[in-house]
């Protein structure tokens, strides 16, 4: 283990050790049922705490989800306390509407911390989505822009340019049959790169081909809407 785990450890350990200090100084074993019934919530709760991490889902985007995650967690734990101090505080005996209080409180969170997941789940998928159709736009807006930088003559510059500002205005959201036309431009892009500097005549027509392919591609996409 880890020192980060170790510590991690320790301090998850804090809270179960200092209430059960507590909890069996003040009464020992001899506790009405109502009082062992808010006990063992009180536990689960934090266990419930301690395990969002794991449920939750990972991604990028996925913090302020994490965030909604948790204060659902932490407000069902924290819920769970006050009923437990205020039960054990006055030993009230009262098994019946204890036991369907808590009922009531963890089929509520249930619910909510369910929905919350898999709500995240979904916009998780979609972010994930969203980063793949987007990733052909980023490539070759990139590749196109360092080709640029590494052009000398001033009209190839200004083609490239232009070729750039016409991928940005691209249709990001992607489908298999323009697959025939990314592939093409890409494999022009790479093209371009080596005969910019070398054959200016070549890397215009290099871009031109280019600009053909984008537009076709563009062309499709727009069509399917």
């Amino acid at each position: 283990m880890t020192k980060k785990n170790v510590l991690t450890a320790i301090l998850d350990s804090v809270f179960v050790i200092a209430f059960n200090v507590l909890f069996f100084v003040n009464g020992g074993i001899h506790h009405v049922p109502s009082t062992w019934i808010c006990y063992g919530f009180l536990h689960f709760a934090y266990l419930m705490v301690l395990l969002t991490p794991i449920f939750e889902t990972k991604g990028k985007a996925a913090y302020l989800s994490k965030l909604t995650t948790y204060s659902i967690s932490f407000l069902y734990f924290f819920i769970e306390l006050a009923l437990a101090i205020a039960v054990f505080a006055k030993e009230m005996d009262k098994t019946k509407v204890i036991i369907s209080v808590q009922t009531i409180f963890t089929s509520l969170y249930f619910i909510l911390l369910l929905s919350n997941l898999l709500a995240n789940d979904s916009t998780a998928k979609k972010q994930e989505l969203h980063d793949i159709e987007n990733d052909f736009i980023k490539t070759i807006s990139t590749k196109s822009k360092f080709i640029e930088s590494i052009a000398t003559d001033s009209n190839i510059k200004n083609k490239i340019n232009n070729l750039y500002y016409s991928i940005h205005s691209s249709p990001t959201k992607t489908t298999s049959d323009v697959a025939i036309y990314e592939t093409k431009i890409c494999e022009l892009l790479d093209s371009l790169e080596s005969l910019v500097d070398n054959d200016k005549f070549a890397a215009l027509e290099k871009v031109r081909e280019i600009e053909q392919m984008l537009t076709k591609r563009n062309y499709m996409l727009r069509a399917r809407k």
